[in-house]
């Protein structure tokens, strides 16, 4: 009887302190790393290249010739993006937007894969329209 009595009874509050710091320090990484991930996304978000007049025209030929993964263009939605910054930070992988460098990215872009804030950090690469 008094063997179950000791093994109900509270843990000792050293254990109790040691246990609350453990579960502190794992919130405190968490929390890093969700800050990380944070702003990760806002300088993926902000490309650091000068402005550009997004009123400039742009060929399905003059896209054509940015058709490398260090110079990457596409075409979504009849509008004309530079997606070289962001290629390697794309969740899918660097493969899902080569794939359509150079060319129409319309159909793969507006798929049910993206969430909708992708939408606007898309914006922040436009240069241009499709003549």
């Amino acid at each position: 009887m008094r063997e179950a009595t000791l093994a109900s009874a509270p843990p000792p509050a050293p254990l109790l302190i040691a246990r609350t710091l453990v579960v502190a320090v794992v919130l405190y990484f968490i929390a890093q790393k969700l800050n990380d991930r944070r702003r990760r996304a806002r300088a993926v978000a902000t490309p650091s290249r000068a402005p550009v007049d997004r009123a400039t025209t742009y060929s399905r030929e003059d896209v054509a010739e940015h058709a490398a993964r260090d110079d990457l263009w596409v075409i979504i939605d009849g509008k004309v993006y530079d997606l070289t910054e962001y290629v390697d930070e794309h969740p899918g992988g660097a493969d899902a937007i080569a794939r359509n460098a150079g060319g129409d990215a319309t159909t793969g872009f507006n798929g049910p894969q993206h969430p909708s804030r992708v939408f606007d950090i898309v914006d922040d690469y436009l240069i241009g329209a499709l003549k």
